[in-house]
Order: structure tokens, then C-alpha cells, then sequence
């Protein structure tokens, strides 16, 4: 089983298909980047989510940009995303992963170009919870080998359930 990425009904051609293994490569990427730039809030929050999605329930982690909880502010939230995946397209912390992710550049470019033809809406009442508030602190402590946020499982760089052997 697989993750589809999507942006509000995309086409199939701004879609992002990935198996297991791939997700968790993609998500290894952009946890590195992000808990490098995340200050606000709701910027903690999306790098928490990438920090332990995919490692409760292999096979269920692909989202719709939509899901996401946006705010008001969707403009500066969305040019957050857009600028970590950025950072991660120049591999930004690749040095602490024990293995080479040599089609992670192609992820990212798929989901970069999705995350550019998207609008988003803010959302009123959102379901993954009001990510204006500040994530508990124990959440976003740092991993003393890898220095991503811990999250709800430790670190995902630790994880050997997750990384190649």
C-alpha cells in the first residue's frame, strides 16, 4: 500500500503518489528542513506533523493540501511550506540521514508544483486541531543526535522501524 498527496481534486498530473518507503524519505526531508526554520506556531505544528506521520499507521499518511488547517494568514503560511520545501530541495540536514535519498528531489519538485497551483481556505472549526496555539513544548524538544523535534513517538531519524538498514 501506498500515500496519494493531492491539492483539492488535482489533476493526475499534480498528484504525488508514493510507497512506504518513499513517504518516509519524504517525510525524513521535510522534517529536516522544517525544524530548522519552524518559529510560529502553526509552522510547529505542520513540521510535528511531518515529525510523526506515516509511523501510526503505515500505508495511511497521503493528505490533501486542504486538510490542512489554514488560517487567515494562509499567505505567509503557504509561502512557510513553499520555503521549506526549498531548504529540503537543497538538502538541508541530508548529512544526518544514514542513507542517500536520491529520488527525494523528485518528491519534492512533484509536491512544490502542487503547492504553488494551490489556493488554500481557512478553516473555522479544523479538524487536526487550532494550530494559532503552540504545540506542547515537550513535542517540539530536539533530538540530541539529529536535532529534528521528537514529537508524539521520538525522534524519526531514530526510529529504526523507519530508516533503512
Amino acid at each position: 500500500m501506498g500515500n496519494v498527496f493531492t491539492a483539492d481534486g488535482s489533476s493526475w498530473a499534480h498528484r504525488l503518489e508514493l510507497s512506504n518507503g518513499a513517504t518516509d524519505v519524504f517525510f525524513d526531508v521535510l522534517t529536516l528542513a522544517g525544524c530548522a526554520i519552524a518559529d510560529t506556531p502553526w509552522e510547529r505544528h505542520l513540521v510535528l506533523f511531518f515529525t510523526d506521520a506515516h509511523r501510526w499507521s503505515r500505508g495511511t499518511a497521503g493528505f490533501d493540501l486542504g486538510e490542512l488547517p489554514w488560517t487567515t494568514g494562509w499567505l505567509v503560511e503557504k509561502a512557510f511550506l513553499d520555503r521549506l520545501i526549498g531548504m529540503a530541495l537543497h538538502r538541508h540536514g541530508w548529512d544526518r540521514l544514514a542513507y542517500d535519498p536520491p529520488n527525494a528531489i523528485a518528491y519534492l519538485s512533484t509536491f512544490r508544483e502542487m503547492i504553488a497551483g494551490y489556493t488554500p481556505t481557512p478553516v473555522s472549526a479544523p479538524a487536526w486541531g487550532d494550530w494559532r496555539v503552540s504545540p506542547d513544548p515537550a513535542l517540539t524538544a530536539r533530538c540530541q543526535i539529529h536535532g529534528v523535534f521528537v514529537g508524539e513517538f521520538g525522534c524519526r531519524l531514530c526510529d529504526p522501524n523507519l530508516q533503512p538498514r
